[in-house]
């Protein structure tokens, strides 16, 4: 059984990766929420909602620990321009559940340490409450198992600014700490999954009919539309989702390079850019594995073998 902390900044893609762990019966040990794309009330209700979901569609108690709502330094803004008021559009979730009062940094460490050399975090959003749970007790870089970052660029084309994508921008202190903290990270690019996006796909999955794709039309259709018609896309980019399914199964990424990243901290035009140092000019011992191409009909198998649930 494999255990997995999916750490959200709870937006339609987070919460469908949340049920895809769980759809491939991986072991969610809880969710944890960080700040990033909408209000973070938001996020936790956003978590809660999918965490109730979850209780009685997929028969699995999984709790909801709220945790960093700020960088470690830095100001930040949210995108509810890309993902809806509510994060999954304009709706706003509700759920009956509250969150632990147990901070989520909290949480982390001790998961950790009760299973240690088990544990996976798939960090899809800002890194700010793993940075502070190392920042607490850096032995657990060596007790996490792997950590699956959705974030920072391959070729310098981000999202929130040219040279820059989201998840990094937000948290850079926190992603340069989580980078060169020792801790085995896998990471997935921007400007690689944007490479991968659902397009004619869109309209089978309409026609489906089942309870997890009709969600999966509601929830993404704002984002759909944000992608095609600002972000020069054909389809949605599933970010979280590709992220997810690669944690999932090591056959979705068909070339990965083990190379030293690290991001720029400065209040710059490069604020939160990866630099990869793919000649290895500097010397310096590879800390990442970089993802630099996904299978997309493997992917594509992991996703409907969801949506056709229900």
């Amino acid at each position: 059984m494999r255990r997995f902390i999916i750490d959200c900044d709870t937006a339609e893609d987070d919460i469908f990766s949340f049920f895809l762990l769980l759809h491939e019966g991986v072991n969610v040990e809880g969710i944890t929420v960080v700040e990033g794309n909408i209000s973070f009330p938001a996020e936790v209700r956003n978590a809660l909602w999918a965490s109730q979901f979850a209780r009685e569609f997929f028969k699995r108690e999984v709790r909801v620990y709220p945790g960093m709502d700020r960088p470690l330094i830095k100001e930040f803004r949210t995108v509810e321009n890309v993902h809806g008021r509510g994060g999954v559009g304009d709706q706003v979730l509700t759920a009956d559940l509250t969150p632990e009062r147990k901070h989520a940094v909290d949480f982390i460490l001790e998961a950790a340490d009760t299973y240690p050399g088990e544990l996976e975090f798939l960090a899809i959003s800002p890194l700010t409450n793993l940075a502070m749970a190392y920042l607490k007790d850096r032995t657990i870089a060596d007790k996490i198992k792997a950590v699956w970052v959705m974030g920072g660029t391959i070729y310098g084309r981000g999202n929130i600014t040219p040279a820059a994508e989201y998840n990094l921008w937000v948290d850079p202190d926190a992603a340069r700490i989580v980078f060169n903290g020792g801790f085995n990270v896998t990471m997935v690019a921007w400007d690689l999954i944007t490479q991968y996006t659902v397009n004619e796909e869109w309209e089978t999955i309409r026609k489906m009919r089942t309870k997890m794709a009709e969600l999966y039309v509601t929830f993404y259709t704002h984002y759909r539309n944000f992608a095609m018609t600002k972000q020069r896309m054909r389809g949605n980019p599933h970010p979280d989702l590709i992220t997810t399914a690669i944690a999932l199964d090591s056959q979705v990424a068909k070339r990965v390079e083990r190379e030293y990243v690290d991001v720029e901290t400065c209040d710059c035009l490069t604020r939160g850019a990866t630099v990869i140092d793919y000649l290895g000019v500097w010397g310096k011992t590879p800390n990442v594995n970089v993802v630099y191409e996904v299978d997309r009909e493997r992917f594509l198998k992991h996703l409907f073998s969801l949506l056709n649930r229900g």
